[in-house]
């Protein structure tokens, strides 16, 4: 039999005790953080991110439709961002470039190239996904952005800091995490009644940056009706330089060309 040294065996316990012991668990505190302190927070992480690129996994679930699509992002400064889907087997869906002023959506399964101004797109889902185009950069991003909120409670929930406000009509619930103190979840009201929420999850350190691996949205259709799309990021960079071409987008010869600047004119 192979006999052990009690240092040996001590000395073993306590690698085995660091390997399975868990993270730290940050309690929230409300004498250590106002609410503004965390909204204020939350601004200065969205405008830290400058530049982003990455592939991602889009998970849809809806009444009409679900399946897997493959994502390639990428953004630069304040206005620019390309978003390209692909489909099972690496099928080309569709592509949307967002700048300042203008739009550009691909349509590359009905062959359709739509270009106009972004209050031309305004109401119209991107693909069957069941989400606007105009709100597509804010949910890959992950921005919520707020005018005034006028606080209505702020307290502690699920273990982590929670926030309700409202501005005019439109409610606020929100959740930040107790130790990022960036928020997890946001819910988005009108009149009392939700009309969708966003989840964030698994925040990963890119480039002294923290970014939620996972981004889940759904939106209420009705009581018995809600629609999902999940965004897992498989790869992503953060405040790196992009290409100029990366932003450039191919169009074929037959396709289909419509200016909805000029149709909203007729």
């Amino acid at each position: 039999m192979i006999k052990y040294s009690f240092l040996t065996v001590f000395t073993l316990m306590l690698f085995l005790f660091s390997c399975t012991a868990s993270k730290k668990v940050v309690i929230p505190d409300l004498t250590e953080v106002t609410y503004r302190d965390l909204l204020q927070l939350n601004s200065d992480w969205q405008r830290s991110i400058k530049n982003l690129s990455g592939t991602a996994r889009i998970t849809l679930d809806t009444q009409q439709y679900s399946g897997n699509f493959g994502a390639d992002v990428a953004l630069s400064g304040n206005d620019s961002l390309l978003i390209s889907v692909t489909g099972p087997l690496g099928i080309r869906v569709g592509k949307v470039f967002v700048s300042k002023n203008r739009f550009i959506f691909y349509n590359q399964v009905m062959n359709q190239f739509y270009t106009g101004k972004k209050e031309d797109f305004e109401g119209k889902n991107f693909l069957q996904f069941p989400i606007e185009i105009s709100n597509l950069r804010s949910l890959l991003l992950a921005q919520d952005r707020f005018e005034i909120l006028k606080k209505d409670q702020f307290t502690i929930r699920d273990q982590m800091y929670f926030l309700t406000a409202q501005n005019g009509s439109n409610q606020y619930k929100i959740w930040f995490d107790p130790a990022l103190k960036l928020i997890r979840r946001i819910e988005y009201l009108r009149d009392e009644e939700l009309l969708y929420y966003k989840e964030y999850d698994e925040f990963k350190l890119v480039n002294n940056v923290y970014f939620p691996n996972v981004i889940n949205y759904v939106r209420v259709v009705s009581a018995e009706e809600k629609q999902g799309l999940s965004v897992l990021f498989n790869e992503l960079s953060i405040n790196e330089y992009i290409q100029p071409n990366v932003f450039d987008i191919n169009v074929s010869d037959n396709a289909t060309q419509i200016d909805l600047s000029l149709e909203n004119q007729l």
